[in-house]
């Protein structure tokens, strides 16, 4: 067996089947040996849904399954609704996307898949090597998405886990508008963190319903599905058929993630893909690995975010921390003074700095500009 590779490819989920994908559409692997080394193989089941706001048409617009143009946002004090000028807010499921870049992927004769679990990584100044069980590859150069568990008392930044369960269910009768998403919903208990529900009709009678908390201090399935249970029950129906449960966990953190340790690139959550201040990696991550693959082969990291925009995300962050402004008030008073276009521009790391200091004056600033300086200096 050959061991050596020209590009090695450490970890095939979302991260690392988007660079192959991105890299074979850019045609930059000619004459080039691939691998892609995952514990689970070719991945195809559901185990994933990434929901997202894009300008344009992007990279996998054949296989979006449901799109809105307007969004609902609510707390016991307001109820938003508020129309997306110029996004559109987007869903892909996971068998759809794995379905589509496996055709592209299985159809590169480079790509060599080896089932297992990378390990013992070393990168030096002339490649990266790696175990996989009891063989050790060889690369010059490595992308890797594999996680960096990160212990929130070990490090200085702010640190939030968004711990999420979902549900998608069909409803006995008509109650949703497809049109409309429910982007933010805080009517539930906070008990003193920042706590809300998303809705996203695919039809009257089929949506995905999640729970979603920022804190570090996670619930057990049974707490989740009561908190959604209670929901649906006060404010959508009680009469529903679960189809299908997601869960997980999405680290919000500022921390300064290693973008490459010489011929080894981070990539995904690991390479600081993920905005801090909400958990949204989908669009982000496309951004950057299309620009990477563009530039291949010259491997210039190129960074996930604005430089500003960590500092106004660790201001967020800290602010939700502390208990500074209440989470439900921050989200959907920044929709209700802002037009939508503005605050998904911002979350989108695409705003201009009018935009944004137009944000900061619709906070409560005496709490966000201190909060904000602090963070510049």
């Amino acid at each position: 067996m050959n061991k050596d590779y020209d590009i090695a490819i450490l970890g095939g989920g979302l991260a690392g089947l988007s660079l192959l994908y991105h890299l074979i559409k850019q045609d930059k692997l000619a004459r080039r040996r691939v691998q892609l080394v995952d514990p689970e193989g070719a991945k195809g089941g559901h185990d994933r849904t990434w929901s997202f706001w894009e300008r344009e048409a992007g990279p996998f617009e054949e296989i979006v399954e449901h799109r809105w143009r307007k969004v609902t946002l609510h707390n016991n004090r307001q109820d938003v609704e508020t129309d997306l000028g110029e996004y559109t807010y987007k869903i892909i499921r996971s068998p759809a996307f794995y379905a589509h870049v496996n055709a592209v992927i299985d159809a590169c004769p480079n790509v060599t898949r080896l089932k297992g679990r990378a390990e013992n990584i070393t990168s030096t100044d002339v490649g990266v090597t790696y175990r996989v069980g009891e063989e050790v590859y060889h690369s010059p150069l490595a992308f890797s998405s594999l996680p960096l568990h990160l212990r929130p008392r070990q490090i200085s930044q702010p640190y939030l886990d968004q711990h999420f369960r979902g549900w998608f269910i069909e409803t006995g009768q008509p109650v949703f508008d497809p049109a409309v998403a429910t982007l933010m919903d805080f009517r539930t208990e906070q008990h003193g963190e920042t706590r809300f529900l998303y809705v996203l009709p695919l039809s009257p009678t089929y949506a995905l319903v999640e729970v979603a908390i920022f804190s570090n201090d996670h619930l057990r399935a049974e707490e989740y599905d009561e908190i959604l249970r209670d929901y649906l029950k006060g404010h959508w129906t009680g009469d529903y058929r679960i189809d299908h449960v997601e869960a997980g966990n999405i680290p919000m953190t500022t921390y300064p993630f290693e973008a490459r340790d010489r011929n080894l690139i981070y990539i995904g959550m690991r390479g600081g893909a993920t905005r801090p201040s909400t958990g949204y990696t989908f669009w982000a991550l496309q951004r950057q690995l299309e620009r990477m693959a563009r530039n291949f082969p010259d491997v210039t990291t190129v960074p996930a975010w604005p430089r500003r925009h960590v500092a106004y995300d660790a201001t967020v962050l800290h602010i939700l921390e502390r208990q500074q402004i209440p989470g439900d008030e921050l989200f959907v008073d920044l929709f209700a003074k802002n037009p939508a276009s503005r605050v998904l521009a911002f979350l989108n790391g695409e705003s201009g700095l009018g935009q944004e200091l137009a944000l900061m004056g619709s906070t409560r600033i005496g709490v966000f500009g201190p909060a904000f300086v602090r963070e510049l200096f």
